[in-house]
């Protein structure tokens, strides 16, 4: 704490994990939705055991690295590269509602990005995207903004983290009336220190070419929930 600039980073990234700020994420329910409609999540520790069981492990195998492999050709100023990885996170979205669901929340982050920090290699970046006809994805928009504001890899990581968890979180309100308080011990567990230590430990052992998880329960609910007959969410 004897040198506040080592700090500098932490109030814009507080700002940009707070539900106020306008990512979209309260439009989209990546998939909760549908699971509840089947009745694979029923309640509270329904919630809980399919956060833990499926979304962490999948954030450990496959989102985690792909935010580290993009704020590593970030830092570099490898916008090619940035490029190339945002192609895969793109593949490896199988559904059509994950890939736009996705590509609408980068879409927003870059805006905002460009709106409140001015950043000239986002502008690049966008420039380079247009350019190819492709969306930016959540995760490459995220490394641009974790490295304007000057985040630590680790911080970064853990910011990814809790949104994914409280993202759900916030659909279950509406999806199994949970109240805050209940969301709240959720978040508290997926979020515990020994969770946390593994998932950023596991993560980082992760090579591009092994990277990668497979949840064929969540991809159906997410193909079915676009043609449901009737939807809160997006997606």
């Amino acid at each position: 704490m004897t040198d506040p600039k080592n700090f500098e980073w932490l109030g814009g990234l507080i700002q940009t994990t707070d539900t106020l700020f306008p990512s979209g994420g309260y439009a989209h329910s990546y998939g909760l939705e549908e699971m509840v409609a089947l009745n694979k999540v029923k309640s509270r520790e329904g919630l809980e055991d399919f956060l833990i069981q499926q979304i962490l492990p999948g954030l450990e195998k496959l989102e985690l690295p792909y935010v580290r492999y993009s704020l590593e050709a970030v830092e570099k100023n490898d916008l090619d590269e940035l490029v190339k990885i945002n192609e895969e996170i793109s593949a490896w979205k199988l559904t059509r509602e994950v890939r736009e669901a996705g590509s609408s929340q980068g879409a927003q982050l870059l805006r905002m990005i460009l709106e409140i920090y001015q950043c000239p290699i986002s502008e690049q970046f966008k420039q380079l995207l247009q350019e190819k006809g492709d969306p930016c994805q959540q995760i490459t928009a995220t490394a641009l903004l974790r490295n304007v504001q000057g985040a630590p890899l680790t911080s970064s990581l853990v910011a990814w983290i809790y949104q994914t968890v409280s993202n759900f979180c916030s659909a279950s309100i509406k999806l199994l009336r949970l109240g805050e308080l209940a969301c709240q011990k959720i978040i508290h567990r997926c979020l515990d220190a020994e969770n946390i230590r593994r998932l950023l430990s596991n993560s980082q052992k992760v090579n591009r070419e092994k990277a990668g998880f497979f949840n064929p329960m969540l991809d159906l609910a997410s193909a079915r929930h676009e043609l449901a007959f009737s939807r809160l969410f997006i997606s």
